[in-house]
């Protein structure tokens, strides 16, 4: 059997949906395609490249929809927007997130893109290139992070249980959080501190400059 790069791409996201990143393997991805195992080694080094393939092929859909915000002021908007639309992707699939978890953007080149698009657009919001390149790692360091930590959590039912029988603050602080779209609601609300702190120390920037 023929295979090239895309069709070992496809059977490993199949594999992925149906069995976990855990059970992922270049030998399993092998087994599926009815080849051996050193024919993915033409197309892939490592497991580390399939994944990094892997994370390019989610991601990819995404990058249509990230189209320059025009109006440099609306920065936050299209950061949230950003935001929502990376962890989506990533949602898409189980352990997904995990796939951009220290991706190679030489081969996450989509992931590349949306770093590269960040990059651009907070330093058109008033970021030195440099301190543009810090702020769109820490916040995409959060997406993703964030992303891995909510696809590895109980589920908030279970949560809210054992909040419930544990009298810490933090655990009443838990049981309030009683919304049915929690993990949506704590996301966003991660992504306005991160707004909020990147337009603290644009005003800073310019009130010094």
């Amino acid at each position: 059997m023929a295979i090239d790069k895309d069709l070992v791409v496809r059977t490993a996201l199949r594999m992925l949906d149906r069995e976990g990143l855990e059970r992922l393997s270049l030998r399993r991805i092998a087994a599926e395609l009815d080849v051996k195992a050193p024919a993915l080694y033409w197309h892939f080094e490592s497991k580390r490249a399939l994944l990094d393939h892997m994370a390019d092929a989610v991601l990819t859909p995404a990058l249509p929809d990230l189209e320059d915000p025009g109006d440099a002021a609306r920065w936050p908007d299209w950061l949230a927007h950003t935001a929502d639309l990376i962890r989506s992707r990533l949602l898409a699939h189980p352990d997904g997130a995990q796939l951009a978890l220290g991706a190679d953007l030489t081969r996450a080149t989509a992931l590349l893109r949306i770093v590269e698009r960040t990059v651009e657009v907070l330093h058109h919001a008033g970021f030195g290139l440099a301190d543009a390149s810090r702020a769109a790692a820490s916040f995409l360091w959060f997406v993703v992070g964030r992303t891995v930590e909510e696809q590895t959590l109980p589920d908030p039912a279970s949560m809210r249980r054992q909040a419930r029988a544990n009298p810490s603050i933090l655990s009443r602080a838990m049981a309030e959080r009683t919304a049915p779209d929690d993990q949506d609601v704590s996301f966003r609300f991660g992504v306005r501190i991160m707004v909020a702190g990147m337009r603290a120390l644009i005003e800073e920037e310019r009130a010094v400059g």
